[in-house]
């Protein structure tokens, strides 16, 4: 893993001897230069050679084709060419931002598990998407930091960016995720365990009933609390309360939650991921 991590000459050669235009090749130069901005700016403990190579070599596949398939085959020539096989996957998986089944089907492409499962991997989604509202003059912007900004009225406007509703609901979680991860909304497993470490944090885990009679240990320190009853538990948490919270992945259910909390003018911040981002980073329960 590095983490000051730039972009290598050698690749940019690497992708111009592979046969990619220098239309295509300047694309890929600046998602990755976003992504890695992007990445650093959300101050998550990330691989940022995976963001930054990910990133430049995302379009790989247009170099013979810029049908539906150069993710496809994108990963078939990078494989050729020797790259680690976490840089095809993202090759493959770049289209539409992280395919369903149906949806694979409906383009004619393998089926399979497109699922982006690595915050880098959706940081690269999103940042290919910015990239393009930044640069494609077909939304007027000012300064690049109004595609961010105006993330979820552009991609509601403009069917080229939203795509269809299923690929719109996916982007805008990205969007939800990564500006929670910049604002302080939303935070890792690695900063967690810092703050416990430090001590002064209220930790409440709100996963639903079900979820957490079914798997009932919980991350150290944590209190249970039912997700379907924040109005009532809610008022019980004293004034100035610095919270986190988590559910199962991360998803509806903490998002949700943190919204009611902040209402009741809770410092609240949820776990990226959730109880399965803390235990995929090598962290026990009791």
């Amino acid at each position: 893993m590095i983490n000051n991590y730039h972009i290598a000459q050698q690749d940019i050669d690497l992708l111009r001897k592979a046969g990619m235009n220098e239309h295509d090749l300047n694309h890929s130069r600046k998602v990755a230069a976003k992504a890695l901005e992007i990445a650093r700016r959300t101050g998550a403990t990330l691989d940022l050679e995976l963001v930054g190579r990910g990133a430049l070599f995302h379009d790989l596949g247009k170099t013979a084709t810029h049908a539906m398939t150069h993710g496809k085959i994108g990963a078939e020539l990078g494989e050729k060419l020797g790259l680690p096989p976490e840089i095809t996957a993202i090759m493959e998986k770049h289209i539409r931002g992280g395919l369903t089944e149906p949806e694979a089907v409906e383009l004619g492409l393998p089926v399979k598990d497109y699922t982006l499962h690595r915050l880098e991997e959706r940081i690269i989604i999103y940042a290919d998407r910015m990239v393009d509202i930044i640069h494609d003059g077909i939304v007027e912007i000012n300064e690049e930091s109004e595609a961010e900004v105006r993330f979820v009225e552009i991609l509601t406007t403009y069917p080229k960016y939203g795509k269809n509703e299923i690929t719109l609901k996916r982007y805008l979680g990205y969007h939800e995720e990564i500006q929670g991860l910049i604002a302080g909304r939303v935070i890792d497993a690695p900063r967690l365990k810092g703050m416990l470490a430090q001590g002064g944090v209220t930790l409440l885990d709100v996963r639903r009933k079900a979820d957490y009679e079914a798997a009932p240990d919980m991350i150290p320190g944590a209190i249970w609390r039912d997700p379907d009853q924040v109005a009532q538990w809610a008022e019980e948490l004293p004034a100035g309360t610095a919270a986190v919270i988590y559910c199962v992945r991360g998803g509806s259910v903490s998002q949700s939650v943190s919204d009611r909390l902040r209402q009741k003018g809770v410092d609240v911040a949820y776990l990226d991921g959730g109880i399965k981002a803390w235990t995929a980073q090598g962290k026990t329960l009791p």
